[in-house]
């Protein structure tokens, strides 16, 4: 059963109690009324009625008593008048039934032997009779018997029913209003909040800690739903945290991964340098030496080409693994970013051309400088071109935009202005289970094509040593889209951020 329900039937309840003993007591109280008034109205009856008899007696006027009962009968036709002689006999007077007699009889006995008037109720409940027996004497005392008057009281019984019916009818109707109006307040005032707070808390149970109850009164419900609101906003302040504290610690964590694949990079690439260049050096260059003799054979001088281009792939490799884990000193200065990558954009016009794709390059009239490396720059928009051209079919389009932008910083001190750099292709785009591993070094979903998984990991670095940030959206069958940060002038400076 519901709060509100048991409120309204504990009201309603009470009510009834209340008001049920109330009249209760004003019934019995209207009872005692109305059987003392019958009772008075008997006495003045009786003693009128006695007085005439006895005057009517001593003057020897019998048919006067007839005179006086027949109108009072007429009237009155529930009263009976009875005669009992001076031994307390009924004398058969046909004003009084027999039956009435036998009822009176042992009261009138006692008046007749007291010479006292008596007034009472005799009978059973259901047909109770108001009886008054009146003494009869004579001058000078002598006892002529009495007369007694009944009265039935099925009158003042049907008065007191319908008393009770009207009693119990407005109680009834009485409570039906308070439980009417309880029940409407308690839907009001009680219901309601709760039920606004009962679904503010399934939303609160869903995740949905933002979830709030507005608060417009000040009473108990009030203080509860402030303490609920309050109560959730601490929550969503702790998750907030929480959620803060473990993407911190992940970035912790993949930095140091990263450092310690830095590091083994290093110690992989002095190892390669030292105990491989200088013997791949000698071998390039005989290779390119019989490439250059033309008194050799045709498959001899393939065969030696074939071979000085994978020499100097294993030696762009090398270069690449040395880039990543010795990066030359960066020469910072504030340069246009426009005219940086320019001469990017026309280098690989060819390869865009070669390939099929149409290559975009839109760049703003006006841009803030950055402080940057000219060099790195350069590598990082030739890294992402590359990539971007050999992600793009025939026929598709390869974009490189330039806009004033700003973007977030890692340790959440807010906003910073920025060049954005954002390169876009109609390519394939990139899987789900490679978005998050594509900066990693020697991850490469283009290992057939002769990729070594270093492109990506470069421009990571150096974008991070610039203290700018990088962003990718990916859409299959649709394309990809990398858009790079680079602090303009002016910003917070980030020397020693970069290695």
């Amino acid at each position: 059963m519901r709060v509100p329900t048991k409120l309204v039937l504990g009201l309603a309840g009470a009510s009834a109690i209340i008001l049920g003993a109330h009249h209760i007591r004003e019934f019995r109280t209207q009872e005692r009324e109305l059987t003392d008034n019958a009772k008075r109205e008997m006495r003045v009856l009786g003693t009128a009625l006695q007085v005439a008899i006895e005057n009517a007696l001593r003057d020897q006027q019998i048919s006067d008593i007839h005179e006086i009962l027949e109108p009072l009968k007429l009237k009155d036709s529930a009263i009976d008048v009875l005669f009992f002689n001076a031994a307390g006999l009924f004398t058969g007077h046909p004003f009084g039934s027999r039956s009435s007699a036998e009822l009176v009889r042992e009261a009138a006995q006692e008046v007749t032997a007291s010479q006292q008037a008596v007034v009472r109720v005799l009978g059973p409940a259901a047909h109770s009779r108001m009886v008054g027996i009146f003494p009869l004497r004579r001058e000078h005392g002598a006892n002529l018997g009495s007369v007694a008057v009944v009265r039935s009281l099925d009158g003042l019984r049907a008065d007191l029913r319908a008393l009770a019916v009207s009693t119990t009818f407005s109680t009834l109707t009485l409570i039906a209003g308070v439980a009417g109006v309880a029940w409407f307040l308690v839907h009001l005032y009680v219901r309601r909040p709760l039920m606004k707070l009962m679904a503010a808390m399934k939303e609160v149970r869903a995740g949905d800690l933002t979830a709030n109850v507005s608060v417009q009164r000040s009473d108990e419900l009030g203080l509860l739903t402030a303490e609920f609101n309050s109560m959730v906003g601490e929550l969503e302040n702790a998750r907030r945290s929480l959620i803060e504290a473990s993407e911190s610690r992940e970035a912790l964590e993949a930095g140091l991964r990263r450092v310690d694949k830095l590091a083994t990079l290093g110690q992989l690439s002095a190892g390669l340098a030292h105990e491989i260049g200088s013997p791949l050096q000698i071998l390039n260059g005989r290779a390119r030496a019989l490439v250059g003799r033309t008194d050799l054979p045709a498959d001899v001088r393939r065969i030696a080409r074939i071979f000085e281009e994978q020499s100097d792939r294993i030696a762009k490799i090398v270069e690449q693994l040395l880039a990543v884990v010795r990066r030359k000193p960066a020469h910072w200065g504030e340069i246009d970013v426009g005219a940086t990558v320019a001469p990017i954009v026309d280098l690989i016009a060819h390869e865009a051309r070669r390939r099929g794709v149409r290559l975009e390059f839109e760049r703003p009239n006006a841009l803030f400088k950055i402080v940057a490396d000219v060099d790195q720059v350069q590598q990082v928009t030739l890294n992402l071109l590359s990539n971007a051209l050999r992600a793009t079919p025939p026929d598709g389009l390869v974009r490189l935009a330039l806009a004033g932008s700003s973007f977030k910083t890692a340790e959440g001190t807010g906003e910073r202005p920025s060049v954005s750099l954002v390169v876009e292709d109609t390519g394939c785009g990139i899987s789900e289970g490679s978005l998050g591993r594509i900066f990693e070094p020697f991850f490469t979903t283009w290992s057939e094509a002769g990729g070594a998984g270093l492109g990506l990991s470069v421009v990571k670095s150096i974008v991070d040593g610039h203290g700018g940030a990088i962003a990718v959206f990916t859409e299959k069958n649709v394309g990809t889209r990398f858009t790079v940060h680079f602090p303009v002038a002016g910003a917070p400076t980030f020397e020693g951020l970069v290695a």
